[in-house]
């Protein structure tokens, strides 16, 4: 975990978070802190009271010599630790936050508000579907993955074979992680309005998006905002609790999504008013749910964009169910697996519908796994990338392989797949990947724009993060 993930992670209210996460913290390493710090205090306290005692034959107030030791010994041990955090964390990633300042915003940021967008007469319809932590190391290295098994068959199908996937190889490949898109929410923010999220200034009591009635990101002009200017009807479908990490308030505030999660789902009888399985519930029942929203989007006149995110796949392990098949030896391959398996069945099924002929498809990943020792056994050299393939796209791109790539240049990507033309191919800081346009990543090199989106920058807080409310809803944010 990078330490931006971090202050964007104690920026958000908990909620109705997988609690499975806050109990496996309890159990290890605060449960394991207390028993060493209970033994090093009881160990000291014998030699600096009762061992000096015997030493010496004599009654000794072990005020003067227990409480000025452990006051010692209590500095010593907060300076080792704040140094062994600094140098765990990155000292030069906890510098670029706080203290360095990037003048990329000033220098390559394009606002969408003002690029000339061109759709087609007849607008097609969008199905974006986030995957969550879906990367294309799963894949064999036959394929260009780094397991010895073929976790993704289909998803490997799709993107070498039927589709249009974007990769930094010449085989399955993909996106660069980066700072600002490495976790959900901000992944879903940074692939639909070309933008990193990180906390505002860097300070815990600045960035408040995720609160009750504040307002989210109001600088970003986003995918959803673009289409809703367009008519198009647009829906955010997960199984999970939207409002965790202000989810729901960024799609209602952007582009006036209509938001159905858990809570949904119990409110139309799908599920009992009690369930509460992993994140909400599982990805098998979110695929079949889906279908009936899907259908209902698809029967209303006007083009719609119907967004959704699944689960299973999230860390620690996955969440498997007795339909998970168990092929391999260990959860996360079986989870991983079966998600390959329902996305194909769920992809079939949407083929077969009469709205698919006008319809673009988008499969990603959020991010990149945070399952600490899924790889220990594999090539620590290999490049991990996040998955992507645009399916059913009116248009085809000019070099699809051999590129490098972020989640910023989805952006303007997903308009280009539905046929809209992006004059000078570029919005927020993403380019498009169709066009010949090299991405910002090819332009002044990864490790430059890495180190740039680790930086503070006054014009992203002041214009883009802070913005103004002219943005806010009262009613949405109220929910």
């Amino acid at each position: 975990m990078t330490f931006d993930q971090m202050i964007l992670a104690l920026n958000q209210p908990l909620g109705q978070a997988e609690s499975s996460q806050i109990f496996n913290f309890l159990l290890e390493p605060l449960l394991n802190s207390l028993l060493l710090s209970s033994f090093v205090g009881s160990v000291f306290y014998f030699f600096a009271n009762y061992a000096m005692i015997l030493r010496t034959k004599k009654e000794m107030n072990h005020r003067k010599i227990f409480f000025p030791s452990i006051f010692l010994m209590s500095i010593l041990i907060l300076i080792g630790g704040i140094s062994l955090s600094i140098k765990t964390i990155g000292y030069a990633d906890i510098k670029a936050y706080y203290f360095e300042e990037t003048k990329l915003y000033e220098n390559e940021y394009v606002d969408p508000r003002e690029v000339d967008l061109v759709f087609p007469e007849k607008k097609r319809n969008l199905i974006y579907i986030f995957l969550e932590s879906m990367e294309n190391s799963y894949a064999s290295q036959d394929f260009g993955g780094v397991k010895a098994n073929h976790l993704i068959p289909n998803l490997t199908e799709l993107a070498l074979n039927e589709g249009i996937q974007f990769s930094n190889t010449n085989q399955l490949g993909g996106m660069y992680q980066i700072p600002g898109a490495n976790q959900t929410a901000s992944a879903m923010v940074a692939q639909t309005a070309g933008l990193p999220l990180r906390a505002s200034g860097g300070d815990l009591d600045v960035n408040t998006y995720g609160k009750k009635g504040t307002n989210f990101f109001p600088g970003a002009y986003s995918l959803g905002e673009i289409l809703a200017d367009e008519g198009y009807n647009q829906m955010l479908f997960i199984g999970s609790w939207a409002g965790f990490a202000g989810r729901d308030k960024y799609f209602k505030q952007h582009g006036h999504y209509e938001v159905r999660d858990v809570y949904w789902a119990r409110d139309q009888g799908l599920i009992p008013k009690d369930y509460w399985e992993w994140w909400g519930y599982e990805d098998r029942k979110l695929f079949d749910f889906a279908k009936d929203s899907l259908t209902e989007l698809a029967n209303q006149a006007e083009p719609f964009n119907f967004t959704m995110l699944t689960t299973d796949t999230h860390f620690e392990d996955g969440y498997a169910t007795e339909e998970t098949p168990n092929r391999f030896n260990d959860q996360y391959s079986n989870v991983i697996y079966d998600s390959d398996r329902q996305v194909k069945a769920f992809l079939e099924w949407i083929k077969s519908q009469p709205f698919y002929e006008e319809t673009t498809v988008v499969i990603v990943g959020d991010h990149l796994t945070m399952d600490r020792d899924f790889f220990d056994a594999d090539d620590p050299n290999y490049q991990r990338t996040i998955y992507n393939v645009f399916l059913n796209s009116p248009i085809q791109p000019v070099q699809s392989k051999n590129r490098i790539l972020t989640s910023l240049d989805l952006f303007p990507t997903t308009l280009a797949a539905l046929g809209v033309e992006v004059k000078g191919e570029r919005l927020a800081l993403g380019v498009n990947l169709f066009s010949s346009e090299p991405t910002l990543a090819e332009k002044i090199g990864f490790d430059n724009l890495y180190q740039a989106l680790m930086q503070r920058s006054d014009f992203y807080d002041q214009n883009l993060m802070q913005g103004t409310d002219e943005a806010l809803m009262p009613e949405e944010s109220s929910d």
